[in-house]
């Protein structure tokens, strides 16, 4: 094993609205981050929500494969079929100092669900209620483990919060809801911020509403790039920067009507930078399609260990060297449930993408932003999308004219339609069916 520190830098409905990738939300962390190492610009999850997203990226595996069709910890009660899949646990395998510090979706948030089933062997959120959550004083924790002498590799999973709005705010002012009182990293009250000068996200419309929702969302933003400044500029000052690689990801797209749980590009496109030895330096920015699911074959390379069986995704290292231009010419992406049921299956090419829907109204998953009320009184959700949508991303990349009946698109219809069938049959997926596990089962022993 080629001996390499990993740290995997997580934020939680980000999308891709940071300054490296043009938006105008302020970053200067993520930015030098980037002039730095290597940017992914069409870089995709595998899911539009927390629990099944993150699931995929640590196991290499699309979410029903796995049994993650929702949110872990919680009523709904998902668990990983097999926890063995489980990245922490085959790098603890392999001499890995396996360390967390701040919030995961992959299980539940005791200390045994951590260790036992993700293989942490230390928690960093030292003295809380509740582990698995991060806090203001998360960050703090993570730069005393960085300043230790270190005997072996390590692999640091730091997951931030923020932008996700629902966690930010005041408890006691109605912000934030029940989480508020574990996972606030840092009090402010949205009803503050200078609204006035802020565009709304570009594919929703211009309403005061919107625009101080959007005010919010960069004030997560700038908090989150200040606690991954933190990590990175303790990575350096303590010695560590040179050996390790370090992975700058979120789970989804932005918590906004028409992003976060849905398979539109606002749902599914995520920030991916990634800055290390072995090739992860330049200030690159990669153009082809690339999936979240590529990271652990990437890891597995850079390690010099066999590939897993189970992995879905490919290694990145062939475009690294220049090998190749792509390694992907269609990326996939599902959904199934968050809280209530509604099943989505896409396949995206460069230039087209085709949806498959269970039902023909939709979306029935509302958006927990704060501006989603006004969102569903203009009349966004249970509109007639019809069961099928297809969408030409070079004329219409905000996915607003669905091209499924249009006569010059059949042809492309029947390709895309054809992959993702065989794709769903390959991977085992209820979808075509419509028979979908209940939820709060487990299935098969997870030890």
């Amino acid at each position: 094993m080629r001996p390499m520190n990993i740290v995997y830098l997580h934020a939680h409905d980000a999308g891709r609205y940071v300054s490296p990738y043009g938006f105008p939300v302020d970053t200067p962390n993520l930015m030098k981050f980037a002039q730095e190492g290597v940017l992914f610009r069409k870089a995709f999850c595998a899911a539009p929500t927390c629990g099944p997203s993150r699931s995929a990226l640590m196991s290499g595996q699309y979410p029903h494969e796995i049994g993650m069709y929702g949110l872990p910890g919680t009523p709904e009660g998902w668990a990983f079929d097999d926890y063995g899949k489980h990245l922490v646990r085959n790098l603890r395998e392999l001499g890995f100092e396996t360390v967390l510090a701040g919030c995961q979706h992959e299980t539940g948030k005791s200390d045994k669900e951590l260790r036992e089933d993700l293989g942490y062997e230390r928690l960093l959120n030292e003295g809380r209620e509740k582990k698995g959550w991060f806090y203001q004083e998360t960050i703090d924790h993570v730069e005393r483990y960085l300043a230790e002498p270190k005997t072996r590799p390590f692999f640091l999973s730091v997951g931030i919060d923020e932008p996700h709005r629902n966690n930010i705010g005041r408890p006691e002012l109605g912000i934030g809801g029940e989480s508020a009182r574990f996972s606030k990293t840092r009090y402010y009250n949205p009803d503050l911020l200078d609204y006035r000068y802020t565009a709304p996200p570009p594919f929703l419309p211009d309403l005061p509403e919107i625009r101080k929702d959007m005010a919010s969302y960069r004030e997560g933003a700038r908090i989150m790039d200040e606690y991954m400044g933190r990590v990175l500029y303790a990575l350096k000052h303590y010695g560590c920067e040179d050996n390790t690689l370090v992975i700058v990801t979120t789970d989804h797209g932005i918590e906004f009507a028409g992003g976060k749980k849905t398979l539109s590009d606002q749902g599914i496109g995520v920030m991916l930078m990634m800055r290390g030895p072995h090739g992860f330096s330049g200030g690159r920015v990669v153009e082809s399609l690339v999936s979240q699911l590529d990271i652990y074959p990437t890891l597995c390379e850079l390690l010099q260990i066999e590939c897993r069986s189970w992995l879905r995704g490919k290694s990145l290292m062939p475009i690294l060297r220049g090998e190749a231009q792509s390694i992907h010419e269609e990326i996939f992406a599902e959904q199934t449930c968050h809280g209530k049921l509604e099943p989505l299956r896409c396949i995206r090419t460069e230039r087209c993408k085709l949806v498959l829907r269970h039902y023909a109204e939709g979306p029935k998953l509302r958006s927990d932003s704060p501006c989603d009320d006004l969102m569903a009184s203009i009349g966004f959700y249970d509109r007639p999308l019809g069961a099928v949508e297809l969408f030409d991303l070079y004329l219409d990349p905000w996915e607003h004219c669905n091209r499924a009946e249009d006569p010059a698109y059949q042809a492309i219809r029947r390709e895309l339609t054809e992959k993702l069938t065989l794709w769903m049959s390959e991977s085992g997926d209820p979808f075509p069916s419509g028979s979908f596990p209940e939820h709060g089962i487990r299935r098969g022993d997870h030890r």
